[in-house]
């Protein structure tokens, strides 16, 4: 039976507390990627086809995405190569669903239902192709943005074979989409 899913308002909770503390979350998010040897190893072979700022972003994003499991409390247990392969075959199996690469891209990501955690996997695309970036700060290239965003999926649907919610954890039964505003550019945190 599949996990409960973890209500997309918490997911977004957590998304902007890890947001505007990362020195709270940076040894949680090391350990938790250290941990997770073959999904970190999955990462890497992947970020080799992206460009220098959205590979960091990516291996932090992961980072993130794993940290949220962690909150949600539960059990985590360490990825097999198999899960690895099987979740990037089912992954790329929706890619042509998702395509092209537009404006509506992330509208057609809603609209798959079946994806593990999937108020995770939108608060990645949201964050990817919705937030108002900072003045001076870049824009993330669109085909780069696809790239993280399938590397995230891949990420969240092992770590969501990989996970064991705690006893009295409470989900939701069904993906049904939640809308949130993206944040603006003046809500973003100062950075340290």
């Amino acid at each position: 039976m599949p996990n409960a899913l973890i209500p997309r308002t918490t997911v977004h909770a957590w998304s902007e507390a890890i947001g505007n503390s990362p020195m709270d979350h940076s040894s949680s998010l090391t350990r938790l990627l250290k941990d997770q040897r073959r999904l970190t190893r999955f990462i890497e072979e992947n970020s080799q086809a992206m460009g220098g700022s959205t590979s960091g972003i990516c291996v932090y994003m992961t980072g993130v995405i794993a940290r949220m499991f962690e909150m949600a409390g539960g059990r985590l247990r360490n990825a097999t190569w198999e899960q690895v392969r099987a979740a990037e075959a089912r992954v790329g199996a929706k890619v042509d669903q998702l395509l092209p690469l537009d404006v509506a891209l992330v509208d057609r990501l809603h609209a798959i239902s079946d994806r593990a955690q999937g108020h995770i996997l939108d608060e990645a695309a949201m964050v990817l192709f919705l937030s108002q970036r900072a003045e001076g700060e870049a824009e993330t290239d669109l085909a780069e943005a696809l790239k993280v965003l399938l590397v995230s999926w891949v990420v969240i649907e092992v770590l969501n074979d990989c996970w064991q919610p705690p006893k009295d954890f409470s989900g939701e039964a069904s993906y049904t989409y939640v809308h949130i505003d993206p944040p603006k550019a003046t809500d973003k945190p100062a950075e340290a």
